[in-house]
């Protein structure tokens, strides 16, 4: 799995390479399609598998507490030590704590830091969003349990409404982390 994910980079990368290379040769009248990782991995990737008997990777245990009670049982104790230890502390950190100075220098610096870059802090180039009337989005209840009404629905119809009112200045995004939305998306990447 980690040598398709570092190829799949490598790709990425030159991908984007290869763009902007091109864009400073022969300029763009189009706005580029940016290479992107659809990354599907089972819930609790990398946590052991199964916990006292119990199914813990790719289960929706994984994301609870998956063990507990370390007080009174020292074996929970050693499963996430052996959990915390097969990502190989010792690779990048040096014997005091400290992270090895070769990984240190691989951080970005000045502008290139994600809170310094323009395009990812949002005070140095922020616009004003448009934004629809919330209170059209209301749900009228003339009497409690008459209506029934999806929170996620009705948050949907005014997030759809905030990008069709900020279209020309292209300054809102929407991104889901709930994998569960994102399935109908890797669905239809793979159909095409």
């Amino acid at each position: 799995m980690h040598e398709l994910m570092a190829a799949t980079l490598d790709t990425i990368i030159g991908e984007i390479q290869r763009i902007k290379s091109d864009a400073r040769v022969n300029g763009f009248t189009k706005r580029p399609l940016w290479p992107m990782i659809i990354l599907r991995t089972p819930k609790g990737w990398t946590c052991p598998k199964e916990i006292d008997g119990r199914r813990t990777e790719g289960y929706w245990r994984s994301h609870q507490v998956p063990m507990g009670e370390m007080h009174e049982n020292p074996a929970h104790v050693r499963i996430l030590e052996e959990w915390m230890k097969s990502y190989q502390p010792a690779e990048l950190f040096d014997g005091k704590g400290r992270l090895r100075p070769e990984l240190a220098e691989l951080a970005p610096r000045g502008t290139r830091r994600m809170s310094a870059n323009p395009h990812t802090n949002g005070g140095l180039l922020l616009r004003e969003l448009q934004l629809p009337n919330f209170r059209d989005y209301a749900v009228s209840v003339p009497t409690p349990g008459a209506v029934t009404a999806e929170s996620t629905r009705l948050m949907g119809g005014f997030l759809r409404d905030v990008m069709k009112l900020n279209t020309d200045s292209r300054n809102f995004r929407l991104f889901s982390p709930d994998e569960e939305q994102l399935k109908p998306l890797a669905g239809r990447a793979r159909g095409h």
